[in-house]
Parts: structure tokens; sequence; C-alpha cells
């Protein structure tokens, strides 16, 4: 028989944060008990479900910040519930272009473009994994931590995989330039200055994103480039020196993309670590525009053979790319890798 699932909810949200009440430890524990049993019976099927649920929504909520700041800086991120037609404004791209002409010669007349709007079409993107449910009885309140933790970084990479796929799209089908694409060899802080340059032009500035080694093989050449040496402050030798992720290369902005290794031997990770992805600075012309339809939403199987519980969640979204010329993309073939 399901619990009340408000006071659950409850329960559920100071054990993930960290901020548990006198009985806590007992109720979680013992409500994991009641889900996934002692050994001695089989649980109630509905209980399980009611777990999933309440695990997928409060780590629905700890997805929050993590998609918002992740998005933020190359996309614009609105929020909407299912049933709501959202429509977006896509700026005008560069500054009205004008002719001018000597005196008592024609005019050519310019268009001045006005506003343009999209209507946000929503897709469901879905994603799956399975756990194991007898180590949540054994540990009940680092077990429901982790797995609320798993399942929000698992939509935030819902976002992040359409994205990855759309930059590819683009690149094959031209809507990102080809001066906006850096790839090759040994690839020098000279060529990784002349893509910062090309997206300065759209304004603000640039912000590379990329796992740590491909941040460093170009951080690192501000030590030992021969005009870039001569230039370096003490606060950009004392991040080069000791900082885990350097915030700041040449004239752009770093920001370290989360890449952790997906086996035991730390020689995979999740994502290529010799890519990375330079975006314009400019808050009027982010590439992407994200729009969110209702929360991250769950169903639960339990296999028989093994009793590993499977979830598949799903999140519908509308996820387009407006703005390719803003996007740079670096391939370092041979100096960066695991």
């Amino acid at each position: 028989m399901a619990l009340d699932t408000n006071k659950l909810q409850g329960l559920f949200s100071r054990v993930v944060n960290n901020k548990l009440e006198e009985n806590d430890g007992r109720d979680i524990t013992e409500f994991a008990k009641r889900v996934f049993g002692d050994g001695s019976a089989n649980p109630d099927p509905s209980m399980l479900h009611q777990f999933n649920n309440l695990v997928v929504k409060e780590a629905d909520k700890v997805s929050k910040p993590l998609v918002t700041d992740m998005l933020g800086i190359f996309a614009t991120y609105k929020n909407a519930n299912r049933d709501q037609v959202v429509k977006y404004e896509i700026p005008t791209k560069s500054k009205a272009k004008v002719r001018w002409s000597a005196n008592g010669s024609g005019v050519d007349l310019v268009r001045v473009e006005g506003k343009k709007f999209e209507i946000a079409v929503p897709q469901t993107f879905s994603t799956g994994f399975y756990y194991e449910p007898f180590g949540i009885v054994q540990d009940a309140v680092e077990s429901t931590q982790k797995l609320v933790n798993d399942i929000a970084n698992a939509k935030a990479r819902l976002f992040l995989d359409q994205i990855y796929k759309l930059i590819d799209a683009a690149v094959t089908g031209g809507d990102i330039p080809a001066a906006n694409i850096l790839a090759g060899d040994n690839l020098t802080l000279a060529q990784y200055n002349k893509l910062a340059s090309t997206l300065a032009r759209y304004g603000g500035r640039p912000v590379f994103v990329g796992d740590t080694l491909l941040i460093d093989h170009f951080a690192m050449q501000q030590a030992t480039d021969s005009t870039y040496k001569e230039l370096l402050t003490d606060p950009v030798r004392s991040e080069l020196l000791s900082s885990l992720n350097p915030t700041k290369i040449a004239r752009t902005d770093a920001a370290n993309l989360v890449n952790p290794f997906v086996n035991e031997n730390n020689n995979k990770v999740e994502l290529p670590v010799n890519v990375g992805y330079m975006f314009a600075g400019s808050q009027s012309q982010k590439p992407f525009v994200v729009t969110e339809f209702g929360g991250l939403r769950q169903m639960t199987e339990q296999a028989m053979e093994d009793e590993r519980v499977k979830i598949k969640l799903t999140q519908d979204a509308d996820v387009q790319l407006i703005f390719g010329e803003t996007i740079g993309r670096i391939t370092e073939n041979t100096s960066v890798a695991l």
C-alpha cells in the first residue's frame, strides 16, 4: 500500500539536501525495506513505482541549476507547461545594412529586418538506466542521494547530447561556416585566438567549452608562446600553476565540461576529450533556444531474472539551433588523449 506522497517528498528532499531531521535516517531506511523487501516476501510493486516517482521528482529539482548553468553559456532557456504554446523571438542577427551614395545620385533602399518569431514544438527525449535494489536497503540515505544525483545528471545529458547532434549536423550541412571549424594536429594558441577573433565579432567575450585536457592544451601554451608569456599577469600564472580548471585562455573564458570515466580502468569517458566548442559571448544571439515542457517522467520495470530495477526517463522539450555562425568547433587530433 502506497504511503503519503507529500510527506515522503519532504523526506526525500531533506535526505538529498543533507538536511536530515531526527528520525529521517530511520524513516528512509524503513521505507526502502517496504519498497524492496527484506527477503521474507515480495513487496508491493506499486510502492516501487511510488519510490521511483519520488526519486525522479526530486532529481528534476536538482537538475534545474545543472541544466540552466550549463545551457546558459550557449542557449536561451525557457520552461513551460506541457500544454502551453511557446513563441520565441529570434533577434536580428546584425545591424541594419545601409549603402551611402554621393549627393545627386540615386539611393539603393535596403530592407531593415523586422522581428522574427518561431513556435517551440515539443519532442520527447528519452534515456534509461538500471540500479540494484539491495544497495539501497543497506544504506538508504547515501544510495538515495546517489540515485537522485545520477538521474539529475542524466537529464542534463539529455539536452547536451541533443545539442551535440545539432552541432554535428550543422557542421555537415554548412550552417556552421567552415571558418568556424578548427581541426588538426598540435593546434596552436595562435590558431585558437584566430577563431576567438572570428566569434568576437558577434559581440561579447567568447566562451570555450571542453574537456579539461583540451582546455589545458591551449591554456598552458600561454606560458610558452613567445608573445603571451611576456604578457602573463600574476593571477594568470597562479591559475596555470594550481587551478584544476583554468577559466581564462587568452581573450576567451573557459568552462570545463564534466566528463567522468565510464569504466573501472580509467581509460574511457563519456565524451571525446579532444573536441571542444567555442561560443560567441553575445547575450542577444545565443546559438540555441531550449524550451522544456513539463517535468521529467519515468516508467519502471523490474527484471524477473536478476531483480534489477529498470527506469526509462522521458522529457518533452524543443531544442533549436538558431545562429550556427556564432559557434566554433575545435578538434585536436594528436596532442590530446587520455
